[in-house]
């Protein structure tokens, strides 16, 4: 549906919009796809968190500006400029596109790029399907992670020095590259195919704005989104092993060896624990500051229940769901959901940059 109000001219209402006549007495139903609401706030007619929250986003990306050193000047917008397509529009096509390549279709998967990233609004339209993954996952990761980001590229810049690493390269790309991107692509389909849910916190999260329990998601699909932590929480548990080989090479160690255990060894380990391996690399560690095993348990298992009246997921802490109930807002549940799925894009553009740049199988 939509209405339009026109400077000079008014109010007029387009398809699906009638004027109704006003009725205080009506209840307020706040629905927006990119944030959520306060409890307070929600089903306020005095409220208008857009504003906040748009003020939020404009401040998180202005500080992301400072830190790259660029103007606290907006660049213009103009009207002429192509339109930057949206997730939903962009995501089917890719995905469309990668798993073609998955299935050795290449010619069929380079005509979907062909067909689709000129028209996307790209500055710098990819042309292949490891330049449009890595632009798309990327964007999804801005304006906040960006940082991190930054952050591993300069430790794979310490690790590539080291005189280890053209092994690991060689043994990524015969023993880790296939099952990581299967990985990578059954995770970007359970939080794309879901991103109706997911969308409501999203570039809150890639901002670095806070949601907790003090807030409200407007749409609250529970049985789309129950599973995705604890199956995010499986794949990322997997896949850091390649940030583990990365200090394993910085801290002047073959790649396959770690401090006490062979990297063999730790593959073997309990997921739960396997990001201590790289606990004491600040930059690498920052990537992974969003792992509950508790949380996954409960998803991953079917252990949580779901409150639609107040908003509260409700799940046992403790080995075999035993120990305390613990409780989350269905918000902040999405958001800390949105915080791995983010920290696993990272990892999974990391693995892009060292597969394309020198030689190994491409993670897709």
């Amino acid at each position: 549906m939509g209405i339009l109000i026109e400077d000079k001219v008014g109010m007029s209402f387009g398809p699906n919009a009638t004027r109704a006549a006003p009725d205080d007495g009506g209840s307020i139903v706040n629905l927006h796809p990119s944030f959520v609401f306060t409890k307070e706030e929600i089903g306020s007619a005095d409220a208008f968190p857009s504003i906040e929250h748009g003020r939020n986003l404009v401040d998180a990306m202005l500080d992301a500006r400072a830190r790259a050193g660029l103007s606290q000047e907006l660049p213009p917008f103009s009207v002429d400029e192509p339109r930057r397509a949206r997730v939903m529009e962009e995501w089917p096509q890719l995905r469309a596109a990668w798993s073609l390549t998955r299935n050795g279709k290449l010619d069929l998967a380079q005509k979907r790029i062909d067909g689709f990233v000129d028209t996307a609004g790209y500055e710098d339209p990819p042309s292949s399907i490891q330049d449009w993954i890595f632009q798309f996952i990327g964007d999804l990761t801005r304006p906040y992670y960006e940082r991190l980001w930054e952050g591993l590229f300069d430790q794979v810049s310490v690790a590539v020095q080291k005189k280890d690493f053209e092994r690991f390269v060689a043994y990524y790309g015969a023993e880790l590259s296939a099952a990581h991107g299967r990985r990578y692509f059954e995770v970007c389909k359970a939080y794309l195919g879901a991103y109706s849910e997911f969308s409501q916190v999203h570039q809150l999260v890639a901002s670095a704005i806070t949601v907790d329990d003090s807030h409200v998601a407007a749409s609250s699909n529970f049985d789309l989104t129950r599973m995705f932590y604890g199956n995010a929480f499986e794949a990322f548990g997997d896949n850091v092993e390649l940030l583990t080989a990365v200090n394993n090479l910085i801290e002047d160690r073959p790649f396959d060896q770690l401090r006490s255990i062979t990297f063999e060894a730790y593959r073997a380990t309990d997921k739960a624990g396997r990001t201590k391996a790289f606990a004491g690399n600040p930059a690498l560690a920052a990537v992974a500051g969003e792992f509950d095993n508790q949380l996954r348990n409960a998803s991953h298992h079917g252990g949580m229940t779901f409150d639609r009246a107040s908003g509260m997921i409700e799940y046992r802490a403790g080995k075999g769901g035993q120990g305390e109930v613990e409780t989350i807002s269905y918000a902040a549940y999405l958001a800390r959901s949105s915080r791995l799925f983010i920290q696993l894009m990272l990892v999974f553009r990391l693995e892009m940059l060292i597969a394309n740049k020198f030689g190994a199988r491409l993670p897709v």
